[in-house]
């Protein structure tokens, strides 16, 4: 789902995911740039695009977004989308919990898919949990903030 999206972000550049940027020696010096080439391309229609971008924006920093209450205060822009996965026959009784983030940035760009098992709704664990890994990726104080939206 994340390659999906990033996809959406980068202009339609589906990617491999990938852990690593490049190598280092001890030292902090360059020894290999690693690249990764695109998977395929997808064309999106202009029109299309911006509607879902402009609903993934409002999700997060409109108020009766799913993920509003957890976004509102972020000092970043964050586009995202909740997400709930009903599992009635385990003994918790509670669902899985999904969360799937893009913050831009010039040059730290990132997409977050997270799920949280027996997480609840999308804004009770896994939007959290994106957030405090955003604050962590862009170098501001973490703030755990548990939301209270949910689908009806």
């Amino acid at each position: 789902m994340a390659v999906a999206y990033s996809a959406l972000f980068n202009g339609g550049t589906v990617v491999r995911p990938h852990l690593g940027l490049a190598v280092d020696d001890n030292q902090g010096r360059l020894i290999q740039r690693i690249t990764y080439p695109a998977v395929r391309h997808v064309d999106f229609n202009p029109v299309n695009r911006d509607a879902i971008m402009e609903g993934l924006r409002e999700a997060t920093s409109s108020p009766g977004g799913t993920s509003y209450d957890i976004f509102k205060d972020f000092p970043r822009l964050v586009y995202g989308k909740t997400g709930t996965a009903q599992h009635g026959y385990n003994e918790s009784g509670l669902d899985q919990s999904w969360f799937i983030a893009y913050a831009p940035s010039p040059k730290k760009p990132i997409v977050i898919a997270m799920t949280v098992e027996k997480g609840g709704f999308g804004a009770a664990a896994a939007a959290p949990a994106v957030r405090l890994m955003l604050s962590k990726w862009f170098g501001i104080p973490p703030k755990l903030v548990q939301g209270t939206s949910k689908t009806l």
